[in-house]
């Protein structure tokens, strides 16, 4: 309550445990577990004690300030857990020798991400040209702190960075593009718009480093964030290189720090938990139920319908892909229902619908065994498609192929033919990755060959994913 506030709000906080997808219970209970391993005893400490400490009526006592610490992984300062009189006994000196655990991060992730372009760069297939590889590893090692001198040159097309990041007209222009980017994204040779969003990024990170007035920051981060985010969809979904996506995905997750923008926050850790969901190894299924589960907790705080059931498919396209075919059923019936509750969905929310449900559904009734519920949703999401998203259609084309082929085989292959239409002027990897099951579905039957020929020339165009 306003009349009972001592304190600022702790938004700093509050936004940590919700990157850690837990509720004020749930960090109260970190808590106290850390308490009891440090020997500290126990305490009285209530999810109602966490609730003061993020809305300023209460400062949290010294013995909790330490756990908060621990078990949320961040500095006092990065918590909001200094006082002002705390805060001034900070060093003044520069410290630029110094990274941050943030920038070694980044350093480390661009060094391997460089590694794997450089290797990806030598082949001529048609998921990205060389040409369209150096200019992404230059965007890339620009961002990257710490440049050597002759490089940091090379790559600094920003002109007086510091007077751009303070002026309106550049902050909203930044924007604009964002926004016709991502409009682009339904139309465009996917290569090339990689190649246009990563410099978009990169220079929103150059305008975000210089410092805009904290005013304008937050609207910026928010533009980065979406921008990352774009470009880590097209590197992984649309040219199937999990590589390039790894350095949009942490600005993405840094920007979105920045910008506290939970619906923005959400999606960043709904798409990141695509990549351990896609590989399903051994302790991939846990990485992707922990990044579902911060999606979930900022969703209770922003969003609306639409964002609320795309998270449900989300889960239920990983937990089909990790083996958990009964709960992916579960989520999907709440996704139907999220879509009649009430709020309002950010606008770039524009890659969900109803057509969209009926798409994850079906492919979690087909990796779920269960052929013809999947038609029926399959079907139904073909036909409320809209006609200009051909990347879907060919997603959807194959796998209600593969649902077909047990009990159709001719009309499974006749839907093989029409999706690799579709993939052959629109090359998508996310529909590609369906390839090998086709061909293996229609092992035996009297398509085995005549399909085989009709995919090989599609699978070297789209590398696979994980």
């Amino acid at each position: 309550m306003s009349s009972t506030r001592r304190y600022p709000p702790n938004t700093k906080l509050a936004w940590e445990r919700l990157q850690h997808g837990w509720s004020r219970q749930e960090l109260v209970n970190q808590i106290k577990r850390s308490m009891e391993l440090a020997g500290d005893g126990g305490c009285g400490l209530t999810a109602d004690t966490a609730r003061r400490w993020e809305s300023g009526e209460r400062w949290p006592e010294p013995q909790f300030r330490k756990h908060l610490v621990l078990v949320l992984g961040k500095p006092a300062t990065e918590l909001g857990l200094l006082t002002d009189d705390e805060l001034a006994l900070a060093p003044t000196e520069a410290q630029n020798e110094v990274l941050s655990p943030e920038d070694r991060q980044l350093d480390g992730l661009a060094c391997q991400v460089m590694t794997s372009m450089w290797d990806m760069g030598k082949g001529n297939g048609r998921g990205i040209s060389r040409q369209t590889f150096l200019r992404i590893l230059l965007a890339v090692a620009s961002t990257v702190p710490l440049l050597p001198p002759d490089l940091a040159e090379a790559a600094d097309t920003v002109t007086s960075p510091n007077a751009a990041a303070r002026d309106p007209k550049v902050l909203a222009g930044y924007s604009d593009i964002t926004a016709r980017h991502r409009q682009l994204y339904w139309t465009s040779p996917p290569g090339a718009l990689l190649e246009a969003t990563v410099a978009h990024t990169q220079l929103g990170v150059s305008l975000l480093r210089a410092r805009p007035a904290s005013s304008s920051a937050r609207e910026l981060a928010s533009s980065v964030t979406e921008s990352a985010l774009q470009a880590a969809r097209l590197a992984f979904f649309d040219i199937g290189q999990p590589e390039l996506a790894a350095w949009p995905f942490l600005i993405a997750q840094q920007a979105v720090d920045l910008a506290r923008d939970s619906a923005l926050a959400a999606a960043v850790a709904a798409h990141r938990s695509f990549v351990p969901g896609f590989r399903a190894a051994v302790g991939d299924a846990a990485a992707a139920r922990a990044l579902l589960e911060v999606a979930s907790a900022h969703a209770r705080y922003a969003g609306g319908p639409r964002l609320r059931s795309w998270l449900h498919c989300v889960a239920a396209e990983v937990q089909a892909r990790t083996g958990d075919t009964d709960a992916s059923r579960d989520r999907i019936r709440q996704a139907q229902e999220a879509l009649h509750t009430e709020g309002a969905d950010p606008e770039w929310l524009d890659f969900f619908d109803e057509s969209r449900l009926a798409g994850f559904a079906g492919n979690a009734e087909l990796l779920a065994g269960r052929h013809k519920s999947a038609s029926r949703w399959l079907q139904q999401a073909i036909e409320n498609l809209p006609q200009s998203e051909s990347k879907q259609r060919t997603v959807l084309l194959f796998d209600l192929a593969l649902a077909a082929i047990p009990n159709d085989p001719d009309k499974g292959a006749s839907l093989v033919h029409s999706a690799c239409e579709e993939l052959e002027r629109n090359p998508y990897a996310a529909a590609a990755l369906r390839i090998p099951a086709v061909t293996t579905a229609l092992t035996g039957t009297p398509y085995e060959r005549e399909i085989a020929d009709r995919t090989h020339g599609l699978l070297p165009s789209v590398p696979a994913l994980g």
